[in-house]
């Protein structure tokens, strides 16, 4: 496959390598276990060797690979224990994030935008289309991007922004089923409401309640063929 056909997301050859990476690994494209090499890799998908580097060591950072000295990685299963402990941290990393938004403070335009945001991915889920396709998932992903953004220069941030990609991914694999997409939907509403009444103990129960109900629904869901 050549990579120049990839639809990853990222702005350097290094992140777009590490995203189709993750993709494949999660789509059993690659399948767990196998053993890759820079030189493989750099032919597989028609880049330089640099990046390869970089994309394993990225992914490495997010247990999809195991670094072998000399030998190049061994893909590690996403498993949905693994999904979960994304889950916590990300939940850590909101809640850190929340309190310092909220002492900058919410912009009308801010949660007019969150609005805008949640009403798209409502239409989305009401029109009952494959709930696991991108766009729903990336509706999601701009949604919380944009909570925090009033924030996006610290490095809790940064973390946060590594863990939602990494859930993008998985989730784009499995589909989603109604009953979960249209309380997606709801939670949003609920933190847009609690943002709007300057309420930070609100927002961090339905944050909490957020994070926790996706964790649920990750453990009940095989990343196995």
């Amino acid at each position: 496959m050549s990579f120049s056909d990839s639809n990853a997301f990222g702005s350097t050859m290094a992140a777009k390598l590490t995203n189709q990476l993750r993709d494949d690994i999660i789509s059993h494209r690659i399948k767990p276990g196998s053993r890759l090499t820079v030189k493989e890799v750099s032919d597989r998908y028609g880049v330089s060797s640099m990046p390869v580097r970089e994309a394993f060591f990225m992914l490495s950072g997010e247990n999809f690979l195991e670094l072998n000295p000399y030998k190049g990685a061994t893909v590690i299963a996403a498993t949905p224990e693994m999904v979960a402990q994304i889950n916590d941290l990300q939940y850590a990393l909101e809640s850190l994030l929340l309190e310092l938004c909220f002492k900058k403070g919410y912009s009308s335009e801010l949660l007019d935008e969150l609005e805008r945001i949640n009403q798209e991915m409502d239409i989305e889920v009401r029109q009952k289309k494959d709930l696991s396709d991108s766009k729903r998932v990336q509706l999601n992903m701009q949604f919380h991007r944009t909570e925090y953004s009033l924030c996006e220069d610290h490095m809790a941030y940064r973390l946060f922004e590594r863990n939602l990609n990494q859930l993008g991914a998985i989730r784009r694999h499995y589909e989603l089923d109604q009953i979960r997409a249209a309380q997606t939907v709801q939670e949003h509403q609920q933190i847009i409401q609690a943002l709007r009444n300057n309420d930070l103990i609100s927002a961090a129960i339905v944050t909490k309640q957020h994070t926790l109900n996706s964790k649920r629904y990750a453990l009940t869901e095989k990343y196995d063929d």
